[in-house]
């Protein structure tokens, strides 16, 4: 086995905040989410399934920003995305005599705000209210549920709060905002539509792998180019050449597992390993 080294596919999972030294291809989407963020205190971000967008947040901006200039916490709805709020802010405010003591006693905030205001205290950093997978409000909440978060929003916005909230959303759901922007006009003002990965995209996240030191996979960096049109034909037939990321982290994935025969082992992926090997189809069938 290898040691200190890893496998920077990672099949069906999100990149986290852990993954930023392996997280690659999608520097432009980075700095224009980071922009947006700089310029608004509530962002949407949409796409189609499969992406990224939740690694685009997650691990992509832990690579723009440092620890101290922001709290994320990363928010789904749960049984109830309101409860779920309230709950997360609560295990992350502190003792309650102690900051009642930074409060004036005439302060009246609601109880939202007041507890984003505790926590921003108890680190002295911004803090980041990140709902990914946003589109469960509408699939499994009730009007109620809706209509209250909308309300809290939209408290969170009229306070001056050290906040930034992003929700992250399927882009067939967008629809469903209807009401949302009704309440908080400002919702759709400041958005990225993250696309599906493009040709480049993917041969700088070769590139991009091929260069780091502790990695489990390597290519060679004469056949950066060629690996990635051969990839890219084998998971799409489109003429647009853009790609699921699902799928080629799967691929690739499937791919390295193969050849170092189920083991952490360091291995070489060439072109005709990549030429030999099924096309998505083929791996995904297997994996089914």
């Amino acid at each position: 086995m290898s040691k200190n080294k890893i496998n920077p596919f990672k099949f069906l999972d999100a990149y986290t905040p852990e993954d930023i030294d392996i997280f690659f291809g999608r520097d432009e989407e980075i700095e224009q989410l980071y922009n947006l963020l700089r310029n608004s205190n509530i962002t949407l971000v949409y796409g189609a399934s499969g992406t990224g967008k939740s690694s685009l947040i997650q691990c992509g901006l832990a690579k723009k920003l440092k620890p101290y200039d922001w709290q994320p916490f990363y928010i789904r709805r749960g049984k109830n995305i309101n409860q779920t709020l309230k709950n997360t802010l609560k295990s992350n405010a502190g003792d309650d005599d102690l900051l009642d003591l930074l409060f004036d006693e005439t302060e009246d905030l609601p109880e939202i705000p007041r507890l984003i205001k505790q926590v921003h205290y108890q680190s002295l950093r911004p803090v980041y209210l990140i709902f990914d997978q946003f589109e469960e409000l509408f699939v499994f909440g009730d009007e109620q549920e809706q209509r209250e978060f909308i309300d809290i929003i939209g408290e969170i916005l009229f306070f001056t709060l050290p906040i930034k909230i992003i929700i992250s959303i399927r882009e067939e759901y967008l629809g469903y905002l209807y009401d949302f922007e009704k309440r908080v006009p400002q919702l759709l003002r400041k958005r990225l539509r993250v696309e599906p990965a493009s040709l480049e995209n993917i041969r700088l996240i070769i590139d991009g792998i091929s260069k780091l030191d502790n990695s489990l996979v390597k290519f060679l960096s004469d056949e950066v180019d060629m690996l990635t049109d051969l990839v890219i034909d084998k998971l799409t037939h489109s003429r647009r050449k853009l790609v699921q990321l699902p799928y080629f982290q799967v691929f690739m994935d499937k791919l390295y597992r193969d050849k170092a025969k189920g083991r952490d082992e360091s291995v070489i992926i060439k072109f005709v390993d990549i030429k030999a090997f099924g096309d998505i189809g083929d791996v995904l069938r297997k994996f089914v």
